[in-house]
């Protein structure tokens, strides 16, 4: 029955109620009989109308699709010029490293670019690659390697705008500049002076509110999303020769960062010619 019968039947019946009540006829059976075949003739087959608008796997992906803006690499994957495994991979892209999805993905495989602007296809599997699903505009997203925690109150929160954000970053780092470095220290365990790692883990910590690794290598290995060094801007992690020192961007081609040569927390250059500028193995985004 479509909705124009529908209310042909709905106004037959009630016409017919309303004769019967004008001639003081008993009506309860009748509006039992009339709402049984409201329901039946005209609620059931609406209900069974909309349950059965079909789901493709197409809708679910396109829907996904809509709301995944990245997926991070957990375990090295090949980016592939096509959707199936054969010799055809452009690149290794390597744990921690950011992927933007673009349109043209599948159920089976995520269509991809990464951050050196190579394009093509990720097996869409979560043993290699994590899906962020967060809606356009959102920026509480934690970067890989990283937890939020409570114990502290951060200087900019998840909502912040990045500015805010790397304002954060900035103002806690700077107000270190001269701690000693100690070899092993973190002044959140209540010692005196950092290491390189533990100093950017502390920064990052007050911050932002993050726990993550004070251990260059295990930062320089798994901590943050890999961005090229293009496209580098203030507070970013900074990992040189892969972990043997780490240290945070503050813009005009420096970091700030312990120890160092300085044997304390100060600025160095990291610009063309610089020994620090040779020995730059990676930069990680540790926001949005």
């Amino acid at each position: 029955m479509n909705w124009s019968q529908c209310h042909t039947y709905v106004n037959k019946n009630c016409t017919d109620l309303q004769n019967a009540h004008s001639h003081n006829n008993p009506t309860s059976h009748l509006k039992k009989k009339w709402l049984v075949g409201l329901i039946a003739a005209c609620v059931v087959p609406a209900l069974a109308s909309i349950s059965h608008v079909p789901l493709t796997p197409q809708t679910i992906v396109t829907a996904e699709a809509a709301t995944v803006q990245h997926v991070h690499v957990v375990r090295n994957v090949w980016l592939r010029r096509t959707e199936r495994i054969a010799k055809n991979g452009i690149h290794l892209e390597h744990a921690g490293t950011a992927l933007t999805v673009i349109a043209g993905g599948n159920a089976n495989w995520w269509h991809v670019r990464d951050p050196q602007g190579r394009t093509g296809y990720v097996v869409r599997k979560t043993y290699f690659v994590s899906a962020n699903q967060t809606r356009s505009g959102s920026a509480s997203q934690l970067p890989p390697g990283v937890t939020r925690v409570y114990n502290v109150k951060p200087r900019a929160l998840p909502s912040a705008s990045t500015q805010a954000k790397i304002n954060a970053v900035l103002s806690v780092a700077r107000s270190k500049i001269g701690t000693p470095y100690r070899w092993g220290h973190n002044e959140d365990r209540g010692q005196y002076g950092f290491d390189c790692s533990n100093f950017t883990a502390y920064v990052y910590h007050h911050a932002l509110g993050y726990k993550m690794s004070g251990a260059s290598l295990v930062q320089a290995k798994s901590v943050g999303w890999t961005v090229p060094r293009r496209s580098m801007r203030p507070g970013d992690l900074l990992i040189f020769e892969n972990g043997k020192h780490v240290g945070i961007y503050v813009g005009h081609n420096r970091m700030i960062q312990e120890g160092g040569g300085l044997g304390k927390v100060g600025y160095l250059s990291i610009g063309p010619g610089s020994y620090w500028g040779k020995h730059l193995t990676a930069v990680r985004r540790m926001f949005h």
